[in-house]
């Protein structure tokens, strides 16, 4: 995503040259001024010289006016379109809040935050309270993200403001709701369930289901966490009617899962079981490997206690694998492909952490150290997918310490693969490339083509995060090698997915979207419409103010899939920088 910050450096840096120009020109003018002149008095070259200085810099005032007018109408692009593009301050305000949002998807903090502040500046000049109010949004979302709570509230509550002043109900809900989820990453749970009552309230009256079903959602946990179990019960079935209206597939299996462990908790064990196995069903079509391995878990944890140790241990290896296969995606951006919503119902990873230790039990008890492992190495996965850091490392270095005396390299290696990606998370370049670089090594000799593969991919990954980019293109193109040899289509376009995040940090805009475009060709051929969706979202964010025409066609493209998977969060995310970009 950095190929359009590279992009718009390109653009700033094709000014200066021109103006640059313009100073030389003017400034040889002026000293040849002095030649023409020489046979006249000294007073009439002086004032002759000044007369040309002059006129230079009223080329370069001129220069900067007609910049600043042809940028703040939208760009030359839009101006040209005949109007299927809009112009004006408001216009390019709009474009670049879809361009923060790009950078903020793919973990570019900083460059969101610039790119937000320019957004607002310019929406705040065109008097757009609305567009205003989203930017601040936006910023106040990045601001939770990075941990700055007093900042997300005070541009909350910013937002609101502007907001109510355009009018604009659902806007207010939808910023009422962030401070929700805002509060129960706080641990302020009373607070929490205050604004998801608000938000629910006003997304009603707009008759908006999605926000009514999120609203639902964030409700039922903060009952969850407030030991308000029946309450939460109701909330957690309101939500589940609302999100299955709206086809919010992943919403509506959060919904299930929870309620499924909230008739745990009543002892009502055919309802549950019914929960988990439709919520199953659905993670599964959405492709959520994360919530399908939750699922897992306490589906083993109800075998155990069916008396039926050999399926409950099946079943938890079976969580084990999905919580790997979510661990496999490289990079750390947002998007949800290949690894599932881990956003929304953040209470199901400490149901989950309680199901894996029950799970591990098992193991302990028969005294199969190697399983024991496997599972561990899982919830490691799950754990750092969460964010929880430090707990991965913990159960990866465990592994490793108890799998000394194991004779399975397989083992040791998915826990060096584990450890390396927490190292990388911790910003340990050098260490993770050492580990990464073991965890190939016994991939290589075990025989396992598509674990070394992906772990040579992650060692891209490292070299890309060293600033070796040479590197990485090679490990990259290797990779994709070796998955043609396997004939796995899901994993070359993996493979050139991030290869064009490697091109678009260089700021190599043709080659990252021909490999976006090649990635998203492999992925509709696999019928994978979650990844072809989240290339063809990508593809259009890096056209974003170089070819606002193409990123809007791309990014309504995108929203298309993500409907059509049942991923309605980020169907309504890409329509609204559609609109915005077009």
């Amino acid at each position: 995503m950095k190929a359009i910050q590279s992009a718009r450096r390109r653009g700033r840096l094709g000014t200066w040259r021109r103006r640059i120009t313009i100073l030389v020109l003017a400034t040889t003018a002026t000293v040849a001024s002095y030649v023409f002149t020489a046979d006249k008095p000294q007073n009439y070259q002086n004032l002759f010289a000044a007369v040309v200085a002059v006129v230079g810099l009223c080329a370069l005032v001129l220069d900067w006016w007609v910049s600043r007018s042809i940028k703040r109408s939208g760009g030359v692009q839009a101006m040209r379109s005949g109007g299927v593009l809009s112009t004006g301050t408001a216009a390019m305000a709009g474009r670049l809040w879809a361009q923060g949002e790009g950078f903020r998807i793919c973990g570019l903090a900083d460059d969101a935050q610039k790119t937000f502040s320019e957004a607002a500046s310019l929406a705040r000049e065109a008097k757009q309270d609305a567009l205003e109010a989203t930017v601040k949004l936006s910023q106040g979302e990045l601001a939770g993200e990075r941990s700055e709570f007093d900042d997300a509230v005070r541009l909350f509550d910013d937002a609101a403001a502007k907001f109510q002043a355009a009018k604009d109900i659902r806007g207010v809900a939808r910023t009422v709701t962030a401070k929700g989820f805002l509060a129960l990453s706080r641990r302020a749970y009373d607070a929490a369930r205050q604004n998801f009552e608000e938000a629910r309230t006003l997304f009603a009256q707009e008759n908006d289901r999605f926000g009514q079903g999120s609203a639902y959602l964030g409700l039922g946990e903060a009952g969850v966490r407030l030991n308000k179990t029946d309450e939460a019960a109701g909330n957690f079935d309101q939500a589940r009617f609302m999100l299955t209206q709206v086809g919010d597939r992943i919403g509506e299996a959060h919904a299930l899962y929870c309620r499924g462990e909230l008739y745990r908790l009543e002892r009502n064990a055919p309802e549950a079981q019914n929960h988990f196995e439709r919520a199953l069903t659905l993670y599964r079509r959405t492709g959520d490997y994360v919530g399908e391995g939750l699922v897992r878990l306490v589906i083993s944890d109800g075998y155990r206690k069916m008396q039926r140790p050999t399926e409950a241990r099946e079943t938890a290896l079976e969580a084990a694998q999905r919580f790997k296969q979510a661990g496999r995606r490289v990079g750390s951006s947002g998007l949800i492909a290949g690894r599932g919503d881990v956003r929304r119902c953040r209470v199901r990873f400490d149901w989950g952490r309680a199901n894996g230790n029950t799970a591990r039990n098992l193991f302990v008890e028969s005294g199969d150290k190697d399983n024991e492992s496997r599972l561990m190495i899982g919830l490691g996965e799950m754990e750092r997918i969460v964010g929880n850091v430090e707990e991965a490392r913990t159960l990866f270095d465990r592994v490793l310490s108890q799998s000394k005396s194991s004779e399975d390299l397989l083992i040791i290696a998915d826990a060096q693969k584990g450890r390396g990606h927490v190292d990388i998370a911790r910003g340990q370049q050098r260490s993770a490339r050492e580990v990464l670089k073991e965890a190939y090594g016994h991939y290589q000799t075990v025989g396992g083509a598509r674990d070394a593969a992906q772990a040579l991919m992650d060692l891209a990954q490292v070299s890309v995060l060293m600033e070796n980019p040479d590197r990485a293109r090679v490990d990259y193109a290797q990779v994709r090698s070796m998955y043609q040899t396997l004939r796995d289509a899901h994993g070359e376009g993996s493979s050139l997915r991030a290869a064009g995040d490697l091109e678009s940090s260089l700021g190599k805009l043709p080659e990252a979207q021909f490999a976006y475009a090649e990635a998203r060709i492999l992925f509709q051929s696999v019928g994978d419409r979650l990844s072809e969706a989240d290339s063809a979202l990508l593809i259009g964010l890096l056209a974003v103010n170089i070819d606002n025409a193409t990123a809007a066609a791309l990014l309504v493209q995108a929203g298309r899939l993500y409907r059509a998977v049942g991923a309605v969060e980020w169907q309504r995310k890409a329509h609204a920088m559609a609109q915005r970009v077009r």
